[in-house]
């Protein structure tokens, strides 16, 4: 059997069927859907044991399950190259079986059948090296062909040779790997997708719980609670999905006292801990990354709290600091917005102080390590320095000392409006933001279809877009999506807008969906949903061309503020 030959098992002979038994094949969509690669869409039974997992496990996960994590972005940015190729590519990497293990194995990649130009999946094969049958031409380690030559790579006819990938580049890969911990990525990665599928249930749940409740009654008020954190467990999602990425640091322009406002009142909520908020009046902006500094806070306002168990009193002041030369905090000379994160907790032995902030090691006997050396990096990635004093008995202070911006308040008006979501229709012209609760509203009733494989998160979407006087029409997957907007393009009821979710099982995936249903209708208007959207889609995405895009999870705002935007 030639690897080069591979494709989806056709059992037409017996001895075809024995020698499928032979390799593990598996058959991934097109283009990376999610930050681990491309999704599984069918693995043979050889697969399954090889890789020990069942198949309503494996099917459907990203590849990065099972494939060398190391090596999977330089894989990825191959794809567009093997997909313009007769043949097959090959390489020498790690499968990571179900339980951690690893074994390197000989893999073999080529593009399927292509349909009107384009190639709508690649078939994987997979054995251990020492059962690969020697080739008939020498081999060539994959490190020694060069990236510019892999194209060129072809045998005589009638088939093409394998093309080895080449090798990642090192010095990216050993950066990596000190910045990450892979089991740590894996596990974020193969969860952050069915999280924001969760959240978006509950804060479609929890908006129209307060939309009925009244401003004022005590039910309004635990329901305010529960969005606080609901809005922190977004910021959580999104930092996963930026762990497993490997995302860069975003750049604006704001003001710390918002987060550090937010931080004060949501870690406190429910505890016997209350903080005492000190903000100096004309507190200099900082540039950077406003959710990663908010993860700071957040990291050391926790630990604050669980340092008192018994409750106490948390002092959080936000500053300005001009530092000169020599300092008592032995921070570069410039100038500082600095905060201030002092409790009158258990504090820190002075023999464990100088290590808080490594990588792995913590003070508490379930902790990761993660949390204080994910905050240095954070504060350094943004050229400021964060220190801590602390005294057995007396409590613990951390200073975060963040760049000051020479940029005036009054120029920040663009770092406050929300990234990938649509402007409001109704933004009060004095203050520039769209209250919650008050979503800016459609001239007319829409009938929107919601293609969602997802039964809660697809109830909740039905029962918000009904609470909005929208007419709801429902599919689980991409054919029935385009069949039903079909049903009815020339009936009395036409769909208006169609909400689509890019992650739908097997079969057509979101951008196949949109590129059906405009061969139907040129004019079909689709929003975008995925919860991969929060730093921006991926370039395939990108180029779909959608009329809109909308970040899971979605408010009853911006839902309906995108609604608008797309019929208007």
């Amino acid at each position: 059997m030639s690897l080069a030959g591979t494709a989806l098992p056709s059992p037409t002979t017996e001895a075809r069927q024995s020698k499928e038994t032979d390799v593990s094949i598996l058959v991934i969509e097109s283009f990376a859907s999610t930050p681990l690669g491309p999704k599984i869409v069918f693995a043979n039974e050889k697969a399954m044991q090889d890789t020990g997992y069942e198949e309503s496990s494996l099917v459907g996960s990203p590849l990065g399950l099972i494939y060398d994590r190391s090596d999977l972005r330089n894989l990825i940015e191959k794809l567009p190259i093997i997909a313009g190729r007769t043949g097959f590519c090959w390489m020498d990497r790690a499968l990571i079986r179900n339980g951690g293990s690893r074994d390197t194995m000989h893999w073999t990649i080529r593009p399927t059948q292509k349909e009107n130009g384009q190639t709508r999946h690649f078939t994987l094969t997979f054995k251990p090296i020492q059962d690969t049958p020697e080739p008939d031409s020498p081999a060539v380690a994959p490190a020694s062909i060069p990236e510019e030559a892999q194209p060129t790579m072809e045998a005589p006819a009638p088939e093409p040779a394998p093309v080895a990938i080449s090798a990642p580049d090192q010095d990216l890969e050993d950066a990596l790997q000190e910045t990450r911990s892979e089991s740590l990525a894996m596990a974020a990665g193969g969860v952050a997708h069915d999280f924001k599928n969760a959240l978006q249930t509950i804060k479609s749940n929890l908006e129209m719980a307060q939309s009925l409740s009244g401003t004022h009654s005590r039910l309004s008020t635990c329901l305010d609670d529960a969005n606080h954190a609901l809005d922190d467990a977004e910021m959580l999602a999104r930092q996963m999905l930026a762990f497993t990425r490997g995302d860069h640091l975003s750049s604006t322009v704001f003001n710390i006292a918002d987060q550090v406002r937010r931080v004060s009142s949501l870690c406190t909520a429910g505890s016997r801990v209350s903080c005492q908020l000190n903000v100096e009046p004309g507190l200099r902006l900082v540039e950077g990354d406003p959710n990663r500094i908010y993860q700071v806070f957040h990291n050391l306002v926790i630990n604050a709290c669980q340092s008192m168990p018994n409750g106490g009193v948390l002092h959080l002041t936000a500053g300005n600091a001009d530092l000169q030369a020599r300092n008592p905090y032995r921070v570069s000379p410039g100038s500082y917005t600095v905060v201030s994160v002092r409790d009158r907790g258990c504090g820190i032995p002075q023999d464990v102080l100088p290590r808080i902030f490594e990588k792995n090691f913590s003070t508490k006997t379930d902790g990761s390590g993660f949390g204080l050396a994910s905050c240095r990096a954070i504060v350094e990635a943004h050229q400021g320095s964060i220190r801590a004093a602390s005294k057995v008995g007396v409590g613990t202070e951390f200073l975060v000392f963040l760049p000051s911006c020479q940029q005036e308040t009054e120029s920040l008006q663009a770092a406050q409006v929300p990234e990938n979501r649509i402007a409001s229709a109704n933004v009060d012209p004095e203050t520039g933001h769209n209250p919650r609760n008050t979503p800016a509203l459609v001239p007319t009733t829409c009938r929107v279809l919601i293609v969602e494989d997802q039964a809660p998160v697809l109830k909740a979407t039905q029962g918000v877009l009904k609470h909005l006087g929208h007419e709801c029409l429902s599919a689980i997957d991409g054919e029935e999506a385009v069949r039903t907007y079909r049903q009815h393009l020339d009936s009395a009821e036409p769909v208006d807008v169609v909400l689509l979710d890019m992650t739908l099982p097997g079969g057509l995936n979101g951008i196949e969906v949109y590129q059906e249903l405009k061969k139907a209708d040129p004019d079909v208007l689709v929003i975008a949903t995925s919860g991969y959207f929060d730093d921006g889609p991926n370039e395939a995405i990108s180029n779909a061309g959608f009329p809109a895009l909308l970040a899971k999870p979605f408010s009853m705002q911006d839902l309906s503020n995108t609604i608008t935007q797309v019929l208007s």
